[in-house]
């Protein structure tokens, strides 16, 4: 019976053995084990990409849009007239007109501001102040023509045998001519003749004219020539576009 007795002296063995290694640990050797702290998980911050605004329309992108918004509008009424896509054209239409009111308001404001662009302070409408205006600008129309007169100024009339009406323009141009004391010399691009000219000369390729019957004003004392009608004109249009060239551009007719 030796072999109980020695497993037994083994076990006992290495109990005490186990038990020297933990002596002084009392009760705490059979506490649980403390796990070792966990790090707090890593905080994800979440970016957020805040979109760019949109630019705010431009003022000809939010007339376009109104403009588009009315025809359809105006086509749907057209198309299909029901009560509820005439009511909305209607509804444009007097924006519309309330748009048009305040536009107006707005222009005369400016009228007001700035007086040098109000066309009527210039250019007077009532009846009595347009005559006094027009009097005034004949007398400078007549007083342009007889400088030119006095400095020796003429017009070429230059003309093709085919022009629309040449006999009887030809005929008013020259009693123009006479009657403010300017010469007149007949240009003729194609070599034809003109009896109602006292004078008639061949261009021989000189001129370059596009539109035929055309006047030019000639005045050898400055050396210059310079077109003041092309085509039929009235012999006032005549005087008057003679005076705009004459005031530099200035005095439109």
């Amino acid at each position: 019976m030796h072999t109980p007795i020695v497993i037994l002296l083994v076990t006992l063995t290495l109990s005490l053995s186990v038990a020297a290694q933990d002596t002084g640990r009392g009760w705490q050797w059979y506490e649980e084990v403390t796990p070792a702290p966990k790090a707090p998980p890593e905080r994800r911050v979440k970016t957020v990409t805040s979109q760019p605004k949109a630019a705010p329309k431009s003022a000809t992108e939010q007339l376009d849009a109104w403009q588009a918004a009315f025809l359809e509008a105006k086509a749907a009424a057209v198309l299909h007239p029901s009560v509820e896509n005439v009511h909305k054209l209607q509804q444009l239409i007097d924006e519309s007109w309330a748009r048009s009111e305040k536009l107006e308001a707005a222009w005369q404001q400016v009228q007001l501001k700035y007086p040098e662009l109000d066309y009527n302070a210039q250019h007077p409408t009532g009846e009595q102040a347009k005559r006094q205006f027009f009097e005034r600008k004949d007398a400078a129309i007549e007083a342009t023509l007889t400088r030119l007169a006095h400095e020796g100024a003429g017009l070429f009339f230059v003309f093709n045998h085919d022009d629309v009406y040449l006999k009887e323009y030809a005929t008013q141009v020259n009693a123009f001519a006479k009657a403010q004391g300017l010469s007149l010399l007949g240009i003729s691009m194609d070599g034809s003749a003109l009896p109602e000219l006292d004078t008639v000369k061949n261009n021989h390729g000189k001129l370059k004219v596009a539109v035929t019957p055309a006047l030019i004003l000639v005045n050898p004392t400055r050396h210059t020539q310079v077109a003041v009608s092309y085509g039929i004109k009235s012999m006032e249009d005549v005087k008057r576009h003679i005076h705009f060239v004459e005031t530099g551009y200035k005095d439109a007719p």
